[in-house]
């Protein structure tokens, strides 16, 4: 896989084995000083680095550094406070991501509020998680899932690779990367700044960091919003006696919601008609014939094989975002030049279907406004992270067995999901030191607005409705519609608005609808 070349982001075994008892707070912890500068000639951002504990059962001791930037609130009115944010991933830069969700939670955060993004530890330029691995990486490159026992041999040892090189020469940081430690520095720097509870708006991944923070620190939670939610007692441990075989990418459900949100797509694509969705015409029936064709391994895209796998992979990167114009356009090409033998695929769509993969084998949970294209930097920080919030089945057999189990009851997606976390099989233990496993949920001191689409193809609404259960003081606001998180639609915005100006949440079984249909344009 093209994510590595030779350092890879890891586990450190720098530490002695064990669990130890997990630090519960930042209260020993100096809160930095924070020097803010400009980041770049008229943007308006701020930036500034500041020195944390690298591990919080010694506050005083080792340090790291976080980059943070900053979009200042615009006003003319007064200042209300600061909204942390973060997209998701694991192992995207939030500091990325501030200047778009400045500009889409609302008017009320653009002119209110700084909105600032901390680069999760070992994701930032100056807390880069890092393994070595004295062997070259197995070639060929293993399929993004196994469909054959054999290929999960493939996609195991790739796994294997990553843990060798995680278990033998990393660097610290991988030890104290759990979202707990980064639900630490948050608060850390909530202190520094000055701000007596947290506002915070968490999309996918960053939902669990949401939700381990109200967990680890329920009287600090002033107006906080998670967006397309990853249940986190699924992504933790799951329920009792999962953790030892099921992944954790088959436990929070992505499985069902792609299955789920493309037999949908597909049913609205024949009702829409050719005018607006490009592969209506039977367009379930012109699926199954395109997989049957790639499972066979006659599938052409420009007199090039397509896999199975891959044809897979892009279809479910595409469905990440509200619109799904490119996706039938997509498929209705290759399917002409399979089935009609004529034309070629227009190179561009190609390209698409390409990034579209690479989208979800990099940063499967993150919301698709945060993504710049490929982050190859930060991929294997989706490791680091993931393998150490979660307790997984430690043998191949593992993910074989959850894998077709998922292909049975949700066909295409199943073993996609599940593979995505193999490198968690036997990830180092010490790197769980200080990962929160205790129970999430409780009443916390400010509302939580927990917001849940229809048809998520990565993180189902069942997460939403799993958060919603937990904490006393959240309420569910309905997206109905397809996409991963609904940042940017024009309801959820002013629910955004109205919440982060006022703490007022949408009345009970709310819902809000797409702004257009799912597919524009033939």
């Amino acid at each position: 896989m093209s994510r590595r070349v030779g350092w890879i982001a890891a586990a450190s075994t720098a530490l002695a084995a064990g669990v130890a008892a997990p630090a519960a707070g930042t209260a020993d912890a100096v809160a930095p000083a924070i020097a803010w500068h400009d980041c770049w000639a008229g943007w308006g951002t701020k930036c500034a680095t500041v020195r944390v504990p690298l591990d919080y059962d010694n506050p005083r001791g080792a340090t790291l550094l976080l980059d943070l930037v900053k979009m200042p609130a615009t006003g003319p009115q007064p200042r209300i406070g600061t909204v942390f944010v973060n997209p998701g991933g694991p192992g995207v830069r939030a500091t990325d991501f501030v200047d778009y969700a400045s500009r889409h939670l609302g008017p009320t955060v653009t002119a209110r509020y700084d909105v600032i993004g901390i680069d999760p530890r070992g994701v930032g330029q100056d807390s880069m998680m890092l393994c070595h691995n004295d062997n070259p990486e197995p070639t060929p490159a293993p399929p993004p899932f196994p469909v054959t026992w054999t290929q999960s041999a493939a996609v195991w040892r790739s796994a294997q690779w990553v843990r060798t090189g995680c278990k033998e020469n990393p660097n610290p940081i991988v030890a104290h990367m759990s979202t707990a430690d980064t639900a630490r520095d948050m608060d850390l720097i909530r202190r520094a700044l000055g701000e007596p509870r947290l506002n915070y708006y968490g999309a996918s991944y960053g939902t669990y960091l949401g939700a381990t923070y109200a967990s680890m620190f329920p009287d600090r939670v002033r107006r906080m919003v998670l967006d397309g939610v990853v249940d986190p007692v699924a992504w933790a441990t799951g329920a009792t006696g999962e953790a030892a075989t099921l992944p954790v990418t088959t436990r929070v459900r992505g499985a069902e919601g792609a299955y789920t949100g493309l037999v949908a797509a597909l049913r609205e694509c024949d009702r829409l008609g050719r005018r607006q969705c490009a592969f209506a015409g039977n367009a379930p029936g012109k699926w199954r014939q395109l997989l049957a064709r790639a499972k066979a391994g006659g599938l052409q895209v420009n007199e090039r094989r397509m896999t199975y796998p891959a044809l897979v992979q892009s279809t479910l990167g595409m469905m990440y975002e509200d619109d799904y114009s490119l996706l039938a356009q997509s498929l209705q090409a290759i399917w002409v030049e399979n089935f009609r033998r004529v034309d070629r695929v227009d190179p561009r769509l190609v390209q698409a279907l390409d990034r579209a993969s690479r989208r979800v084998d990099e940063q499967p949970y993150a919301a698709p406004s945060a993504t710049r294209g490929p982050v190859t930097e930060t991929v294997d920080a989706f490791h680091g992270v993931a393998c150490a919030d979660s307790r997984n089945p430690r043998e191949r057999i593992d993910w074989w067995r959850a894998g077709q189990a998922q292909d049975k009851q949700y066909p295409w997606f199943g073993s996609l999901w599940t593979w995505r976390s193999a490198t968690c099989g036997n990830w180092p233990i010490v790197t769980k030191e200080d990962t929160w496993v205790r129970p999430f949920g409780g009443r916390t001191s400010g509302p939580i607005l927990v917001v849940g689409n229809t048809y998520d193809p990565a993180t189902p609404i069942h997460g939403a409705r799993a958060v919603v259960r937990r904490f006393d003081r959240a309420r569910l606001l309905t997206y109905a519609g397809w996409g991963h998180t609904a940042i940017g639609n024009s309801c959820v915005t002013a629910a955004f608005d109205t919440f982060f100006a006022s703490g007022v949440m949408p009345a009970p079984g709310a819902v809000c609808r797409m702004d257009g249909p799912l597919f524009s344009g033939g």
